[in-house]
């Protein structure tokens, strides 16, 4: 039994205290039996009244009719014909028997258990609550260790309290199994307590139902009495309307009171007037606020001002007569003076209840709260239209609790909520302590749920208007906010002087606040301003910018609105420098990496990707810098180095002031690549800011005047403002010429023409991508002399010379590359074009056209003409053009003469100006019996070098240049001689007629040439007589066209010569 009781559910445990109080459970008998009962019953044949069955189980007989207590129907023993059945109508009602399925419907074995278990777990606490009492031993025992108790009972206190709790246990535990044995006797009949049970359930039911329906009934007929409409007596209305008079109205025969004459109406009203005044001034306690009473009319008028004005009188001199009441008329707007009778008889029983009871005193504290409250109904009314006109609407929440109400304005804004508290005080603390306290109305203030107590609204209560409330509240706070944030800003940076930070407006219009948040460098100010209905912030300009600004500061009430503010500042800048650089075809790099702070990087026209310009804000304005960067993919460059701009940081952010940083970014790449090459190549460079022009010092002092150039040597670069805007100045470098070309292969002690170069920078060209730089230095006398006479007249802007001997050279050097270089190389070129120059005018050349990137001269007696183009700065490679094209005798050796003008050896164009000359003879000549015999061919070996090439009588000859010594000089003449492997070939086909005839010509002499036995030599102006000469030899010997020869005989065989080189 105990482990069955255990291994229930301890959770019943909790309920079994319950079953010796609550005898509802007395009605659950043993189920178990019940079952056996069903069984037992289901044997017979029909169901029995008063029996287990339900009305469901009412099932009929055969004849359609049920047996009562067996399988045929009895009245009082006797048996009923089949005619008295006929006479019963319908089946009895249904039951309801829902009730058997609610929990409280429980099974007395379930029951038992439980009381078993609880049993179990009582003795359990009665013995544990034993065992901690302790033992009561008694320490005087006898010698021999027997105790006294042995021998007596123990009727010690704790054996006493021992046993008391032992036998409640055991009285409460039988009381209950006591109860039990009477529900378990009681259960025996359990099936017919469960028939009146549901027989009472349903007239229960029936009972309500009819209750109810009766009180619905009632309910419909009270709510249809508004809607009842009276039957209008049409012939009566129109009767008295007519008439004045209704035939049908009884006649109470009343005799009408006499009227007064006016002169006893004014002596009664006088009389009034004396009795009141005399009451008022003697027998009367009027209250302070009352004290403005006027006497008129027979009535006494006692007015507070912003409130009322009562009208009271008596109707007897007698002092304890009360005052009754007349009229009232409230002294504040918005109000109305007609009061509905309704309202009015009401009103007029409790002031005159009022006046009976506590006098002039009891009627003004009613009037006075009657005042109050009815001022914050119209409050209410006011709110309530200004939610439904529409302006306020999700804006504002009302709440009216008693005599209070609370406007809660800005309610869409997230975090904590304002509001506008507006009640009755008690007046206490704002009258002495002498007078009773008056209620007056007031306003509390709260701002993000914290109460405002250090600013006060001023309310005019005459005039009531709750928008205007609203309106300086929100005035207020707006002001408030606004200042706040004012201070925020300012806080960000003190130390700024460019920040221009302005509060306008007062605290008393919320649509005239705003802040005005302005840098040096944005185009029009950010103005910041709270919406008065909503409380959000609205930022102008309105762009992308301010809009993300907006989102912010109203979705996060924990947002820091002045650092928000600022970089909605610098965002604005920055977007108006990009948009001003999408005009001057700037292109926008990305960096890669985390960036710090919003920066915007560019790259110029006509820069390379190996450079950009970027610009940081800050408080201060723009910080512009140059940096260095790689590429990377997707587009994204790391940035290496970065070099600030010397640009005045508070300027103004216009198209002009981007051109100009354009033009000092452009100035500093180039200084700092100069600046870091000539430290690489170990060249000192100074610089000067500002040129000295006074007097005849075109070039200053290295030393004093100058400072040594920097590597960060963009900081070098300042503005320099001009009475119309203000230009950047670029600074000016110089280099000791010595130094400059140091390495170059000219020995610059000697043949350099002066001694301090000074660099300047003068822009880019977008369109190219080049930079321009000008060199400028002081010629010593006597040096460059032939650049000096062709430069005089020229109008070249590349290159020039002044009278004193000044140089002026441009070079133009692709943007971010070294320039250093191309420098040396273009001075190196301006000593080139001196001596060009000078070997011009030597060989009687006539220079047409002379600059550092093309030369043209004259030859030939004027007839012919060659057009020398450079490439950039003066340098190799060399491109010649020859004049006229078709007819100038040097086209045939063109190639040759170009090759020889880009050797990299200083007596090139010595060379090449002497090869003109010299092979222009020669040259006219082949083109003049090429004219006489389309058959010659001519053969090209070098400018030096030619093969003259016969087909009848087949021969060839070599015509070159040679070196002869006479005496101690060289001399250059033309060698002119048969071919080697064409005579080898050919000497077996020759007659011996030409043989012998060009033995002749080698063996001649004259003026003109010199025969040398195989060959002939001749001058530069000989060899075309001496080429003529031989022509005419080989043309007398040429074979005609009958097949002899020019001496008569027949050529057996003719043969082509071919030439193998």
């Amino acid at each position: 039994m105990p482990g069955r009781i255990v291994a229930m559910d301890h959770e019943s445990a909790t309920d079994a205290p319950d079953l010796k109080k609550d005898r509802s459970h007395a009605q659950e008998s043993s189920f178990a039996r019940q079952d056996g009962n069903d069984s037992r019953l289901a044997a017979t044949d029909s169901p029995m009244v008063n029996g287990p069955a339900t009305a469901s189980q009412h099932v009929a007989l055969p004849n359609g009719l049920p047996s009562v207590n067996g399988s045929s129907l009895t009245t009082n023993g006797g048996h009923v014909e089949k005619s008295a059945l006929l006479a019963i109508s319908g089946s009895p009602p249904r039951l309801d028997q829902e009730w058997r399925s609610t929990p409280s419907y429980k099974s007395l074995g379930k029951l038992m258990d439980r009381m078993a278990q609880q049993c179990y777990f009582d003795l359990t606490d009665t013995l544990n609550k034993m065992a901690e009492m302790g033992s009561s031993t008694d320490v005087s025992g006898q010698a021999n260790g027997v105790s006294s108790q042995s021998m007596h009972l123990d009727n010690s206190t704790l054996s006493l309290e021992k046993k008391r709790l032992l036998l409640n246990f055991a009285y409460e535990q039988r009381d209950r199994f006591t109860k039990t044995l009477v529900l378990s006797d009681w259960s025996r009949n359990a099936d017919d307590m469960s028939k009146f049970v549901d027989l009472k359930v349903w007239l229960d039911k029936q009972r309500w139902a009819t209750t109810n329906a009766a009180r619905a009934i009632g309910e419909a007929k009270r709510k249809m009495i508004p809607f009842k409409v009276p039957a209008p007596n049409i012939e009566g209305a129109m009767e008295l309307l007519a008439t004045g008079r209704a035939k049908w109205a009884p006649d109470l025969n009343y005799i009408p009171p006499r009227r007064l004459t006016a002169k006893q109406l004014l002596k009664t009203l006088r009389n009034m007037n004396v009795t009141l005044a005399t009451r008022l001034r003697l027998h009367e306690d009027i209250p302070q606020p009352m004290r403005d009473v006027r006497i008129e009319d027979g009535r006494a008028k006692f007015r507070v001002p912003g409130e009322f004005e009562v009208d009271l009188a008596v109707a007897s001199e007698d002092p304890a007569t009360p005052f009754y009441f007349i009229d009232i008329r409230f002294l504040f707007s918005p109000c109305t003076n007609a009061i509905a009778d309704q309202l009015r008889a009401q009103l007029e029983n409790r002031v005159n209840l009022q006046l009976a009871m506590k006098g002039l005193q009891g009627c003004y504290d009613f009037f006075h709260n009657f005042t109050l409250t009815h001022k914050i109904n119209i409050l209410r009314s006011q709110a309530v239209d200004l939610i439904r006109s529409g302006k306020w609407t999700d804006c504002i929440k009302v709440e009216h609790m008693r005599r209070s109400l609370v406007v809660q304005y800005w309610a869409g804004m997230p975090g904590p909520k304002n509001w506008l508290e507006i009640g009755v005080s008690s007046g206490k603390k704002l009258q002495s302590a002498r007078q009773n306290p008056t209620p007056t109305l007031s306003v509390r203030w709260f701002r993000k749920g914290r109460e405002v107590v250090d600013e006060q609204l001023d309310i005019d209560w005459n005039n009531l208007d709750l928008e205007n409330y609203l309106l300086e509240a929100i005035g207020k706070h707006c002001f408030g906010k606004l200042a706040s944030l004012k201070e925020g800003i300012d806080a960000l940076e003190p130390a700024s002087k460019a920040i221009c930070n302005e509060l306008s407006g007062d605290n008393a219009t919320p649509e005239d606040c705003s802040l005005t948040f302005s840098l040096p460098s944005m185009r029009s100010p950010i103005v910041i301003r709270m919406e008065p209905t909503t409380g959000q912030f609205s930022v102008f300009p309105p762009n992308h910018a301010t809009a993300h600004c907006e989102r912010i500061l109203n979705r996060d009430p924990t947002a820091n609105v002045p650092g928000v503010i600022a970089s909605v500042s610098f965002q604005v800048i920055h977007s108006h420098i990009r948009k001003l650089s999408e005009q001057l075809d700037w292109t926008r790099v990305r960096l890669a990496g985390p960036q710090t702070r919003p920066r915007s990087v560019f790259a110029p026209k006509g820069w390379n990707m190996s450079w950009v310009l970027g610009v940081d804000v800050n408080f201060l304005g723009m910080k512009w810098w140059i940096g260095q960067v790689e590429g990377q993919s997707n587009d994204l460059f790391d940035l290496r180095t970065s070099t600030p701009l010397n640009y005045p940081e508070d300027s103004s952010c216009n198209l002009q002031t981007l051109q100009n940083i354009e033009k000092i970014a452009v100035a500093a790449v180039a200084l700092t690549i100069l600046s870091l090459q000539a430290t690489a190549n170990r060249v000192p460079l100074w610089i000067q800011h500002s040129m000295q022009k006074s007097g005849k010092e075109l070039v200053p002092q290295l030393h004093g005047q100058l400072q040594p150039l920097p590597q960060a040597a963009a900081s070098a670069i300042t503005m320099q403002a001009t009475e119309a805007r203000g230009v950047p100045a670029f600074p000016a470098v110089y280099v000791r010429l010595k130094e400059l070309m140091r390495d170059s292969r000219i020995n610059p002690s000697l043949k350099w023409p002066g001694d301090i170069v000074r660099i300047s920078h003068h822009g880019i060209d977008k369109s190219k991508g080049t930079v321009r730089h000008d060199l400028r230095l002081v010629l010593q006398p006597g040096k460059l002399t032939a650049l000096r006479e062709n430069l005089k007249e020229s109008r070249d802007r590349d290159i020039r010379i002044n009278d004193a001997g000044g140089l002026a050279v441009v070079i133009r050097t692709r943007f971010g590359e070294d320039y250093l270089s191309s420098i040396q190389a273009r001075l190196r070129n301006v000593w080139n074009i001196d001596r060009r120059l000078a070997i011009l005018k030597h060989v009687a050349f006539v220079p047409t056209h002379v600059n550092l990137s093309r030369l043209d001269f004259t030859y030939g007696n004027a007839e012919l003409s060659a057009q020398l183009i450079f490439a950039s700065n003066g340098s190799f490679p060399v491109q010649l053009r020859l004049e006229p094209a078709t007819s100038n005798p040097h086209q045939r050796v063109k190639t040759m003469l170009e090759q020889e003008l880009n050797k990299n050896k200083p007596d090139a164009f010595f060379n090449f100006v002497y090869t003109l000359s010299f092979t222009l003879p020669l040259l006219k000549t082949f083109e003049r019996l090429e004219d006489i015999d389309p058959g010659i061919l001519i053969r090209v070996r070098s400018a030096t070098w030619f093969n003259v090439q016969y087909k009848a009588p087949p021969c060839a000859f070599d015509i070159r240049v040679r070196q002869r010594a006479t005496g101690y000089q060289t001399e250059i003449v033309w060698h002119m001689c048969m071919s080697t492997k064409a005579m080898e070939q050919s000497q077996k086909n020759m007659s011996e007629d030409l043989i012998e005839a060009l033995k002749t010509l080698w063996a001649s002499s004259n003026d003109n040439w010199r025969g040398i036995v195989s060959g002939l030599v001749a001058k530069p102006e000989g060899i075309g007589l001496a080429l003529e000469r031989l022509n005419e030899i080989v043309t007398r010997f040429k074979p005609r066209a009958d097949g002899l020869g020019c001496n008569g005989s027949k050529d057996v065989t003719e043969h082509n010569v071919i030439e193998i080189d």
